[in-house]
């Protein structure tokens, strides 16, 4: 099964396979239904002979689960839009048999409460073979379909608010809560009797249907093999203490209360499989969490247990005495799962609790090795993170939202685009999010996909930049060309909104976000009045903007475009060193009537180059050293090795890991929202997982333009470090570095693939580098 999703995943890689399609949407009787609801779908048909092919077209409003005689092919779409609605292209012949065989499709709406990144128009599905040969398997009023009533939402009101248990917010959808007894056992076999239940509907529409269709631009999902927890606590009831590993059964009396604490030692997510028997009209919670709390929103070492409380979102169901899978309808988060269970007459079997990972399919991840242990757990953390909110889109936090926010990704690019070579799902989230532009503004939403309804300017202007950043890291021209227009619409904005007065951003309405506070707000902060107003951050923020546009607009021969936003930006660049420069602190305050100083706009200013290099390094040590109102959290701190790169401080980027030793001390997997202990909501932010990029970017040395180019260049910072080795990918193959200090000599060995060149520069000393080992020993 493994090797078909793989297989699956690699021809999917291309969205013009065939040619274009012609959809038939149907639903259940009663169409155009937009609340929650669980339906089955299924065509019979017979087979002389297996084909050598059978490819289909699939998509559904808002998911499916595709089964082709009892067995789990897929599911989808990819998230999407309502303007660029995704379907998949699936070759079912490896799940076919000669004589009678059935597709079934499950599909769900999962109605208001669904997570916030889906779009929806109404519940529809649609199945259409792409060879002419089989268009009697196209969806049509032939087919059959069920409206489950064994699912009910379980809300979000139900499930956050009515005991509130966190500070934040929540939008991964509902949970599941289902009553066994009423569920079609057996709806996806060939055997299933189907006769009872009532045929599809064809959805007809005024003009075209409402879901402007655009083939699958990325994989599907990694589908991992079962993942077994620990068992850490038992309460009222006794078993073998070794389950699940041996594979014994859970087996809870009749009449008993019981709580069962698994831990998966390591953050994960996917579609956890519960396996049960007997134990008719049983009631159990599968609870999901992060880590156990200590009390209201104060999570404990995240090994803890003793004494702890368990909060967070769950499903439910009650048992009829059969064999039963439970598999959740929508992915699950979690390092913690708690199944409280209700026993009745009889006894409850649990046969196995495992989850199967689901996420994005990485392959070939760069690799990192040094002689500290922590910073090689610090690697992998980050890595691990990248890999877990990594799905259909990037995720802010698989637990918590499961969305894409524009200045979420800048850090998690540069971080993918050196961790791996596989584009799709960066280049997809560059594509999707001007979709989201508001046209009186010309700026997108804080996230994307997601039915956000607010602008968020500053998150519009770091799309800017990471355009920009992905042109340096892969030189893609064609592709970035494509962004003239929303980035002129960015642009244009707040050139709209300068002040002519002061030559400084003037008042900005949208809900503007540089990082998180050190005390649960944000920065910038807002005047007495609650305005955004000559904003230091916000103007530097624009004039980092203006300035990779400008860069941007050279290299694609948009000479004229260049040239009206230099002569903007130089006015900024004068307005902010005027105004906004505190010659007594000799630091830039966050705003020219506010003496407010943070690190964010003091290394703002250093990336956008508003001193000379002298000063830079110069504010470059005091941003390092002198206290502030407002300092850079996990996430922010990416700006800040950016700046400590610019000014010559790359050697010490090692030393400034203080918020990743503390998620190590702490207990993480994966590294947090901030670092702050004020704000310790998500614990799986990949903003925050950056410190692996500045391993192979500054540690490593390998610059930017060796990401794309036939000639590469070294420029390695060890620091403290006396030994470092790492394979990165290349579209060429892999490329492995090892760096040996011993006193005053090192020993560099880089290997090369075939048709690379390069250089290492190693202080003041270049070394020249071809294709295949290199062997140097470098003395001072």
């Amino acid at each position: 099964m493994k090797a078909i999703y793989l297989w699956i995943g690699l021809l999917l890689a291309c969205n013009t396979l065939f040619a274009e399609i012609v959809p038939h949407w149907i639903s259940y009787p009663s169409a155009n239904n937009t609340t929650y609801g669980v339906y089955h779908f299924r065509k019979q048909f017979s087979l002389d002979t297996v084909p050598d092919s059978l490819w289909i077209a699939i998509s559904a409003d808002n998911r499916y689960r595709l089964f082709v005689n009892g067995r789990s092919v897929c599911f989808g779409p990819a998230k999407g839009d309502l303007q660029t609605y995704k379907y998949d292209q699936v070759d079912i012949q490896a799940f076919l048999e000669e004589g009678q065989n059935v597709i079934a499709v499950l599909v769900f709406n999962l109605g208001q409460d669904k997570p916030m990144s889906f779009f929806s128009n109404q519940t529809a599905f649609f199945l259409t073979p792409i060879s002419p040969q089989f268009d009697y398997l196209s969806t049509n009023q032939v087919w059959k379909v069920y409206q489950n009533p064994a699912y009910e939402p379980i809300t979000y009101q139900e499930m956050l608010f009515d005991k509130r248990w966190f500070y934040g917010y929540y939008a991964c959808g509902p949970g599941d809560r289902l009553d066994v007894a009423q569920y079609p056992h057996g709806w996806a076999m060939p055997s299933f009797d189907d006769q009872e239940w009532p045929k599809a509907e064809a959805l007809h529409f005024e003009g075209s249907a409402p879901w402007p269709l655009m083939a699958r631009n990325i994989p599907f999902m990694r589908v991992g093999e079962p993942i077994w927890p620990q068992i850490r606590q038992i309460e009222g009831f006794e078993t073998l203490a070794n389950w699940p590993q041996d594979q014994h059964k859970l087996v809870i009396p009749p009449h008993t209360k019981a709580k069962v604490l698994l831990d998966f030692e390591h953050l994960s997510m996917g579609y956890p499989e519960l396996d049960l028997k007997g134990g008719e009209n049983s009631q159990i919670r599968i609870r999901y969490a992060e880590a156990l709390y200590e009390k209201f929103n104060l999570k404990a070492h995240r090994d803890s247990i003793k004494g702890l409380e368990m909060f967070g979102v769950w499903d439910e169901l009650i048992t009829d005495g059969t064999d039963f899978r439970f598999i959740p309808l929508w992915k699950r988060c979690f390092r913690y799962v708690q199944l409280e269970i209700q026993t009745n007459d009889e006894a409850l079997h649990i046969e196995r609790y495992v989850n199967r990972y689901s996420g994005y399919p990485y392959e070939d991840l760069a690799e990192f090795h040094c002689d500290n242990d922590t910073l090689n757990q610090i690697f992998e953390m980050c890595r691990r993170t990248l890999e877990m909110c990594s799905g259909e889109t990037y995720y802010d936090t698989p637990f918590y939202e499961q969305m894409s926010y524009g200045g979420d990704n800048r850090p998690i690019a540069a971080l993918s685009t050196y961790l791996t070579t596989d584009d799709r799902l960066l280049r997809e989230m560059l594509r999707i999010y001007p979709q989201s532009a508001n046209p009186a503004t010309g700026l997108m939403t804080s996230a994307y996909p997601s039915r956000f309804p607010f602008d968020h300017g500053s998150w519009s202007l770091v799309w800017v930049q990471t355009i920009y950043d992905y042109f340096q890291y892969r030189a893609d021209s064609s592709f970035v060309k494509t962004f003239i227009e929303p980035i002129e619409g960015v642009l244009n904005y707040y050139a709209r909104h300068m002040d002519e007065s002061t030559n400084l951003l003037g008042y900005l309405p949208e809900r503007n976000f540089i990082d998180w506070s050190i005390d649960q707000g944000r920065v910038p902060r807002t005047s007495e009045s609650g305005e955004c107003v000559h904003s230091t951050m916000m103007s530097l923020c624009y004039l980092q903007s203006l300035q990779t546009s400008i860069k941007l607009y050279q290299a694609l021969g948009e000479n004229h475009k260049a040239q009206r936003w230099e002569l903007i930006a130089a006015k900024l660049k004068a307005g902010i060193k005027i105004h906004c420069w505190n010659e007594e602190r000799q630091l830039y305050q966050d705003a020219p009537d506010r003496t407010l100083f943070s690190q964010h706009s003091n290394v703002l200013a250093i990336l956008c180059g508003l001193d000379s290099p002298d000063a830079q390094r110069l504010l470059m040590q005091k941003i390092l050293e002198e206290e502030f109102d407002e300092y850079a959290s996990s996430y922010f701190s990416y700006y800040l090795f950016c700046a400590m790169q610019q000014t010559g401080r790359e050697g010490a980027i090692l030393d400034q890991m203080g918020f990743w030793y503390d998620f190590i001390e702490r207990g993480h997997s994966t590294v947090g929202e901030t670092g702050f202990a004020s704000h310790d909501r998500s614990d799986c932010h990949a903003w925050s997982a950056h410190p692996a990029h500045f391993f192979l970017a500054s540690v490593v040395g390998m610059r930017p333009a060796g990401l794309a180019s036939k000639e590469i260049t070294f420029v390695p910072h060890l620091g403290k470090l006396n030994r470092v080795e790492a394979s990165l990918p290349h579209p060429a193959g892999r490329i492995k570095v090892h760096y040996q200090r011993q006193g005053e000599l090192v020993k560099t060995n880089i290997t090369l693939p075939t048709g690379l060149v390069g250089k290492l520069i190693w202080e003041d000393k270049t070394f020249f580098l071809q294709s295949g080992p290199n062997h140097l020993q470098i003395t001072k």
